[in-house]
């Protein structure tokens, strides 16, 4: 076995996200550098050991959290190495049955929790790995090119169709190399029935099965404790209703009860208002026996005194509340009144005002113009441009319309040439809508000018035609 290397691969969306040395990590946990590229995010590593063939050799699956600023949060502490020691073995990545330390297959319980389940399944986790060492983004010094190749036997041996006979795939081989020569099929024949082939043959047998036994101990480790953590999951989900739904039922049962006890005080209160009101009638009854025609006359007497005195108590409510509403209604006229003459006022002035400014502009221009004030502006493509009065107001106007006129070409060439003559780079726009900026010759002249033609270069004016 060649030297080791210890590297830590970080996993994000399925895929490998990014590599480093293990110094390099011990560096992100001793909190000399960050990772920005994982700030505030939970993330998915492995610390592999990868050999100088480029084949990975051990590999344990750990999580990391990082905070705002790519720091390690916490007191983040997981014996790799010592994980990788004493793990299990599982599948054969190109140099044997690999160590794995997972969730799955994790040698110290305590550490359990920090781990996770790689994907066993075809394209997965592991084959993303070995994808990632082989690109050898870390620059790791490899002479797998230098080893010598494997011999010829071994090699056909297990290129031979499943269920074949060993023995017979090596005579038939021997034999295609050797047609004509008897003494070749002879020594194959003498190695076979001497058993020197055998064992090489069984030791690399039992190393595939051991391999193919690890990695699907592995995956079946894998699935089961993705099931019990979904079953968990579900358990901890049904736990959590029946708790909920036993709180409403405790509710439930605590709130008849307390409706029971309500109407047990409110059955009682009714009875005993009931008994009242049977002896409130007994006696009324007994006083209008009593007292007969006077007692109706005095209740007359009292039914018409009430309404009388309800009846002045309104009338003088509606008197004390007339005045006030008279007084808000007359001031909400005055103020209706105040508005619409504020608002005539207003437009008045603002007719005023504008033939103020109209007549001023004007008299300004003209008094200029009498006294020999000449009106000149300069615009690329027309230089000194000398402006008549009549003519002031549209350029005051839209100046670029007005200069876009006097050269005679369309307001949007204008635009485009100006840009063009400010900076003259090629304008066309690759797919991601950037500008080629090549530099290119400067048309002086707005009516020379073809958008679309005169600002492109000469690779990109030959693609238009």
């Amino acid at each position: 076995m060649g030297a080791l290397t210890e590297a830590v691969v970080f996993f994000k969306d399925d895929s490998v996200a990014k590599e480093m040395f293990f110094s390099e990590f011990e560096a992100v946990l001793d909190d000399v550098v960050g990772i920005a590229d994982f700030a505030g995010d939970e993330v998915h590593a492995a610390f592999v050991q990868i050999e100088d063939s480029l084949k990975i050799l051990g590999a344990v699956f750990f999580t990391i959290s990082f905070d705002t600023r790519g720091r390690v949060t916490g007191n983040w502490n997981i014996p790799l190495r010592h994980l990788l020691d004493h793990a299990s073995y599982g599948p054969d990545l190109g140099a044997g049955p690999i160590k794995v330390a997972c969730r799955s297959a994790c040698p110290v319980a305590w550490y359990r929790r920090q781990l996770w389940d790689p994907d066993m399944g075809s394209g997965g986790t592991f084959q993303r790995m070995i994808a990632a060492a082989e690109r050898n983004r870390l620059g790791i010094i490899s002479d797998r090119d230098s080893r010598a190749a494997p011999q010829l036997g071994v090699a056909d041996f297990f290129k031979a169709p499943a269920g074949a006979d060993p023995a017979r795939a090596t005579v038939t081989t021997a034999a295609a190399e050797a047609p004509n020569t008897r003494a070749a099929r002879s020594t194959v024949k003498q190695s076979l029935a001497d058993g020197s082939l055998g064992p090489v043959f069984n030791r690399r047998y039992r190393a595939k099965l051991v391999a193919s036994r690890n990695a699907e101990k592995l995956n079946l480790l894998t699935q089961a404790e993705a099931f019990q953590r979904k079953l968990d999951q579900q358990g901890e989900e049904l736990t959590a209703q029946l708790r909920e739904r036993e709180l409403v039922i405790k509710a439930q049962k605590e709130h008849l009860a307390d409706l029971n006890v309500r109407f047990k005080k409110l059955e009682s209160r009714f009875a005993s208002q009931k008994r009242l009101v049977a002896q409130k009638s007994e006696e009324i009854d007994a006083l209008m026996e009593r007292g007969g025609r006077d007692h109706k006359q005095q209740i007359a007497v009292l039914r018409a005194e009430h309404a009388e005195n309800l009846e002045r108590q309104l009338k003088e409510q509606a008197v004390e509340l007339a005045e006030p509403l008279r007084d808000r209604e007359r001031e909400l006229y005055l103020r209706a009144k105040e508005i619409v003459d504020l608002r005539r006022e207003l437009s008045v002035l603002r007719e005023q005002n504008r033939g103020l400014m109209l007549n001023s502009d004007n008299q300004l221009l003209q008094t200029m113009s009498e006294k020999g004030v000449v009106f000149v502006a300069y615009h690329p493509g027309v230089e000194h441009l000398v402006i008549s009065q009549d003519e002031m107001p549209g350029y005051l106007n839209d100046p670029l319309a007005y200069v876009a006129s006097r050269c005679e070409v369309p307001d949007g060439q204008y635009h485009e040439w100006l840009a063009h003559y400010r900076l003259p780079i090629c304008r066309h726009r690759d797919s991601d809508g950037q500008y080629c900026g090549e530099p290119i010759p400067k048309i002086m002249r707005p009516r020379l000018f073809r958008p679309g033609e005169s600002d492109r270069c000469h690779e990109h004016s030959d693609s238009l035609r």
